[in-house]
């Protein structure tokens, strides 16, 4: 496991080479500082920003757009997100389906887990008006048949549903690897994602070659 000391090396060794190639360059940089770490269950968050702005407080040294990197807690990858998918979050789902290869939970495994709960408590016709509620464009029929697809642990039947419902734009469906299991999960997960939902894609592309980096915007000291 990587520790936070090791994790903060690991962004402070990436800035000081980012640094270094934009002197190179001729760029008359500044340095950049960690200020911040976050622990959590998958990864390091490290926040960074200027020294200057560490050092005088003064806000016009202080960076802006600059996500934090994070550092995978198992391997010691580097990854950096954006400031949009660090504030909501969005990059977990991501970490979890595509680095981890763990299995994240949908909306359609909510509405699953609520069908069963009626259907266990009160049986399956009130699982079927519960479905009917949470998704109206479907028949009495083809609740009746998605219910009992669900609860049998069996896919539709041939002769069941020509379509599959659209969950309301209410509910976020994540993007998530395709389930191997048959039966309505797969259905309604594959439909989700094709009906003009795009994927999460929360974390850059550093996550396809977990050492590259995008480079941020650094501040030019013009003093």
């Amino acid at each position: 496991m990587i520790e936070r000391e090791a994790a903060v090396q690991s962004v402070e060794d990436q800035l000081e080479r980012d640094y270094q190639q934009w002197r190179a360059a001729g760029v008359d940089a500044m340095r950049m500082a960690v200020v911040d770490v976050e622990e959590h269950e998958l990864v390091w968050i490290v926040s960074w920003t200027s020294e200057e702005f560490v050092r005088t407080r003064n806000p016009a040294f202080m960076l802006a757009g600059n996500g934090p990197y994070l550092i995978d807690r198992v391997d010691g990858g580097l990854h950096q997100i954006g400031v949009a998918s660090a504030v909501t979050g969005q990059w977990e789902a991501d970490c979890r389906a595509r680095i981890r290869g763990l299995s994240v939970r949908t909306a359609v495994d909510d509405l699953h887990d609520a069908l069963c709960e009626v259907a266990a408590a009160r049986g399956r016709m009130h699982a079927v008006r519960t479905l009917c509620q949470r998704l109206a464009v479907l028949s009495p029929a083809e609740a009746i048949e998605y219910v009992c697809a669900l609860l049998d642990g069996r896919g539709p039947a041939p002769s069941g549903p020509s379509f599959v419902p659209v969950l309301p734009r209410a509910w976020p469906v994540p993007a998530a690897p395709r389930s191997s299991q048959p039966g309505p999960a797969r259905a309604l997960r594959d439909r989700a994602q094709t009906v003009g939902r795009q994927p999460v894609g929360a974390w850059t592309s550093a996550f396809a070659h977990p050492k590259t980096h995008i480079k941020p915007t650094v501040p030019v000291d013009n003093h």
